[in-house]
């Protein structure tokens, strides 16, 4: 099975451009009980970062389905050390877990983990050795997908998870109707036509911008990213969604990059030509799926502050970051109301 990675390839600059390693664990959870991993509930433990987006494309997917009480939660902290561009790979260790007793708290770790690596050794050791014998750095990503009886990783593959969560735990969902994958021809096309321009200029095309090495390798993201920016902008000017009237997985897509983009990707990534609050249908788009029941609990504006100024030497060497971002009522007007009755 290709990763999201592999699928939506883009033309790099020769030189300093950033490329996102791929992830590795790409196993199936099925309704049907087919295969070694069927859908329980109370089986499988979901861990994610507040500060990832791709991480945080899950939780929102977990809430909207209303599967709380069928897939367990830990939520790391918001630290992630020793990450730079240097060949350091004994030193790095992935996200860090908050020490916690309270088995109530989102950051309650049942194994006793205290950094992500030791949960990717612990479901297959050996893992940081794969990646070091082929002299790279081990990549711990989150999301992780955890199978709590065979204590082994399903998946860290977050476009594969959010679909696991919208199709294969109905019959433990809260909200079992809610279908944000249609299966329908038509939309199935638009969701890919969208995805294919999202993911790498959009959701990674901030990263490219704010990784960057060259100048040049920057002015090729830039423009890649801003082109795409307008598309989207445009689009969202016909209709309500991405793909027409109804959510589908492509607005979370596009969501998790747009609620971090005026506080960390504008100026910490270089994205600096408008801001979400700037481009109309993108902010009603924003604001829209923010207003979705249980959404803005999902966002939590210090972790992801905190972690991109704070644990991205490579790009902000003092670790400073803006209080502006963290001031009381910042994420307020997301919930003003929005205008529909025109799509």
């Amino acid at each position: 099975m290709s990763t999201e990675q592999e699928k939506h390839k883009i033309k790099r600059a020769k030189t300093g451009a950033f490329v996102r390693p791929a992830t590795k664990f790409h196993d199936q959870i099925t309704s049907s009980g087919e295969g070694k991993y069927p859908a329980e509930s109370g089986r499988y433990r979901l861990y994610v970062s507040y500060a990832c987006p791709w991480a945080h494309r899950t939780l929102i997917t977990r809430t909207l389905k209303g599967l709380e009480n069928a897939i367990s939660l830990t939520v790391t902290g918001y630290r992630l050390d020793n990450l730079d561009f240097k060949e350091n790979f004994d030193a790095y260790r992935g996200w860090d877990f908050v020490k916690t007793d309270d088995k109530n708290s989102v950051h309650y770790e049942p194994h006793g983990f205290e950094l992500i690596d030791q949960l990717y050794e612990h479901a297959h050791p050996g893992y940081r050795k794969e990646f070091q014998d082929q002299g790279k750095r081990p990549y711990y990503s989150v999301p992780v997908l955890f199978d709590e009886k065979t204590q082994t990783i399903v998946s860290n593959e977050s476009a594969e998870i959010i679909k696991m969560f919208n199709s294969e735990f109905n019959e433990f969902a809260k909200n079992p109707d809610l279908e944000l994958n249609p299966q329908k021809e038509k939309v199935q096309q638009e969701m890919e036509r969208v995805d294919s321009i999202i993911y790498p200029y959009i959701n990674d095309g901030v990263y490219r911008m704010g990784f960057a090495r060259t100048q040049e390798a920057y002015e090729h993201a830039y423009e890649d990213h801003w082109r795409t920016m307008d598309e989207i902008e445009t689009l969202l000017g016909t209709r309500r969604y991405l793909c027409g009237s109804q959510l589908t997985l492509s607005d979370i897509r596009l969501f998790v990059t747009m609620i971090r983009y005026d506080p960390v990707y504008y100026s910490h990534f270089k994205g600096s030509r408008n801001k979400i609050t700037e481009m109309p249908n993108l902010y009603r788009h924003l604001r829209d799926v923010y207003q979705l029941s249980g959404v803005a609990n999902t966002v939590n504006i210090e972790h992801i502050v905190k972690h991109y100024y704070g644990s991205q030497k490579m790009v902000n060497p003092t670790g400073v970051y803006p209080l502006g971002a963290l001031k009381k009522g910042v994420l307020d007007h997301l919930k003003n109301p929005i205008e529909i009755s025109n799509l």
